[in-house]
């Protein structure tokens, strides 16, 4: 295969190819040289894992895509295929939903992973009920919620029981018209959807060029983060989609674009938090204020942000707020807010040694779950269309939420490639495709038909291989964490107790309903003799019909199925 290489004539491709080799497989030797360190070095287990094992393995992948596409022959232009991209997206998109779809059924068993992605399906469930909060028996709360998350993930009432996620709801209430009709794993492929027609459009819109459109198109959805994200429960997508949105909007502003990207940018700020779309926003509003006839463009950029920003935002927090702390004065109401405005402040801090790690980690992961070569095209089409607002809008907009998550005091935990990013990803395929035009008053060598081949043989092999490849990942990650619960087959109403002490992030498999409908209802043990006495007291008709390692099995059945 390396006796092939030679046929890279191109000063453009040899860069492209060994420069990504070598970034790839330095990524590959950091990664086995963490696995084989001891520790985790001060991450989260989760984190260290998924990068020192899971992604050790997709960056052998990535080495191998690379050495592949290296191999087809220059003759292959591609260009009828970015043609048919860049005149199709509505297809593209089409068919994006459908694999996501399968993919959201298949490999993620239409359920949330993690208590980030079970925090926003919990509200939408309450939401679906047509209620603000869910309802929990008080006694008990520490078997319904494990302590630690308790606050963090999910805001519970101690005197009355009622619970509420601890985001923002506005991707709880993208999920709710599909958590009523029983599918909430079809909302985010839908979302990746639209975000590849917005990306399509943006694309043209700064090019205005059909295949550089195509393009970007493939860039994206050979990307194998966008398929993860795409058939996950995470808000990523929605905070991708939000940030093209804004950004096509205010490419060109007028004041009724102005007051829609103010619009949506309201909800990408009350999504789950403020932070991706606060990083992402700030150079395009510094940009309109600095721009001849601002003040109207500013007034409609505020008239925009201020009605979702006051109701999901300031008055989530209040609503939630009071809740946490039992607030039955207007004392009590006001420290619960003074509480919750300090703990606010304690989300940033300057950076540790660890958060530097992780973040660096963090874009090593950017590099493996995307098409190969793309963060490099990426810089390379950053310095020669240095010139261009729209794409220097992008490159800050991508800086800005790199450099900003380095005072966020936390590594990101579970998630799919560098999620904390996400928000800003779209400048990523908008700067590669950038990369591989002819750029304006600048000598480009990367410009070539040859170097345009190479990438978008990368890029179809990722969309196979590499997202294949994920695919299988994911699916058998899951497939493990979902059989870390007692093995139990009967299928009447029961209680489940979970012991976490046997299990790999047991505690993020308590998923109830708000109500506690439902067949299964999931807790976390709090000792043998306690949980027995609990449910002695809370369902008498109940006696234990199974254990094993995971935990026990609760239930009226005379015996336990073999």
């Amino acid at each position: 295969m390396l006796s092939t290489l030679p046929v890279m004539r191109s000063p453009g491709a040899r860069i492209l190819f060994f420069g990504s080799a070598l970034l790839t497989a330095g990524i590959l030797l950091w990664a086995n040289h963490l696995r084989w360190s001891g520790g985790t070095h001060g991450l989260t287990p989760i984190f260290f894992i998924l990068f020192a094992a899971g992604d050790y393995a997709g960056s052998n992948c990535g080495l191998l895509i690379l050495l592949v596409a290296a191999c087809v022959q220059t003759k292959y232009s591609f260009r009828p295929l970015l043609r048919w991209f860049g005149e199709h997206p509505g297809r593209v998109a089409s068919i994006s939903v459908l694999v996501l779809c399968c993919g959201a059924w298949g490999v993620y068993r239409r359920s949330p992973l993690s208590m980030d992605e079970y925090s926003p399906v919990f509200q939408s469930r309450i939401f679906a009920a047509g209620h603000l909060a869910g309802q929990f028996p008080v006694p008990l709360l520490d078997w319904l919620v494990p302590r630690v998350f308790q606050d963090y993930f999910l805001n519970i009432s101690h005197s009355s029981g009622r619970i509420v996620s601890a985001y923002w709801p506005s991707f709880a209430l993208l999920l709710t018209p599909f958590t009523w009709l029983g599918v909430p794993w079809i909302c985010n492929p839908l979302i990746s959807a639209l975000t590849l027609l917005a990306i399509h459009r943006l694309a043209l819109r700064i090019f205005a060029d059909v295949e550089a459109a195509g393009l970007a198109l493939l860039l994206t959805v050979a990307s194998p983060v966008f398929f993860a994200n795409g058939i996950s429960f995470y808000s990523m997508p929605a905070h991708l989609l939000a940030s093209t949105l804004f950004a096509l909007l205010l490419l060109d502003p007028t004041p009724r674009k102005a007051f829609a990207a103010g619009v949506v940018g309201s909800i990408a700020l009350t999504l789950h938090n403020p932070v991706p779309h606060m990083l992402f926003a700030l150079p395009w509003i510094v940009w309109i204020l600095c721009r001849p006839r601002r003040l109207p463009m500013v007034g409609c950029l505020v008239a925009g942000y201020l009605p979702l920003c006051l109701l999901l935002g300031v008055g989530w927090f209040w609503f939630s707020s009071d809740l946490t702390h039992d607030a039955l004065n207007l004392a009590a109401g006001a420290a619960a807010s003074d509480d919750s405005l300090r703990k606010i402040g304690t989300a940033f801090t300057l950076p540790s040694a660890t958060i530097v790690l992780a973040r660096l980690i963090g874009i090593a992961k950017l590099w493996a779950w995307s098409v190969p070569g793309l963060l490099l095209l990426a810089g390379i089409g950053a310095w020669k269309w240095r010139h261009n607002t729209p794409c220097m809008l992008l490159l800050v907009s991508a800086l800005l939420t790199l450099i900003g998550y380095f005072f966020v005091p936390f590594d990101q935990g579970h998630g799919w490639g560098f999620r904390y990013f996400h928000s800003a990803w779209v400048a990523l395929p908008i700067l590669a495709t950038a990369a591989l035009l002819p750029a304006p008053a600048v000598r480009n060598i990367f410009a070539d038909s040859e170097t345009r081949s190479f990438a978008v043989a990368c890029a179809l092999l990722a969309l196979v291989v590499g997202t294949g490849f994920r695919a299988v990942q994911m699916h058998t990650f899951i497939a493990q964490d979902q059989s870390q619960v007692p093995a139990y087959s009967g299928a009447e109403r029961r209680v489940v107790i979970i012991d976490p002490r046997s299990s790999f992030y047991g505690l993020d498999l308590v998923q109830n309903d708000p109500w506690l409908r439902g067949s299964v209802v999931r807790m976390i043990t709090n000792g043998s003799a306690a949980d027995a006495q609990m449910v002695h007291e809370h369902f008498p008709e109940l006696h234990q019909v199974y254990s094993d390692p995971f935990g026990s099995v609760w239930s009226a059945a005379a015996a336990a199925p073999p």
